[in-house]
């Protein structure tokens, strides 16, 4: 049985006093996540610095990027655990896109 491919969009931030390097390598890092899942990014954004809502660990601020991909549902869990579990990202969310 073939796994069904959805689209997703993942919002993540991260914290304002990284280098342009260090943010590189985050959305790196989340880029082979989604690959390892068979996922595939369709889309990139940044969002830049941006002022946050409520302060998150002491943060006021944080970087914003969004990512859309698509791939197959079993691989949203392990990402999401993964992202969790990092502490570089302050906070993340998965969407799926209605079609």
């Amino acid at each position: 049985m073939a796994e069904e491919v959805r689209r997703y969009e993942l919002t993540f931030i991260l914290p304002p006093a990284l280098s342009e390097e260090d943010i590189q390598g985050r959305q790196e890092t989340v880029r082979g996540w989604i690959a390892n899942n068979a996922g595939e990014i369709v889309k990139e954004s940044h969002w830049g610095r941006r002022r946050l809502a409520y302060p998150i660990q002491n943060y006021k601020e944080g970087y914003y990027i969004l990512m859309e991909f698509a791939g197959p549902t079993d691989g949203i869990k392990d990402l999401d655990r993964r992202m969790r579990l990092d502490t570089g990202y302050l906070r993340h969310l998965i969407v799926r896109v209605d079609e």
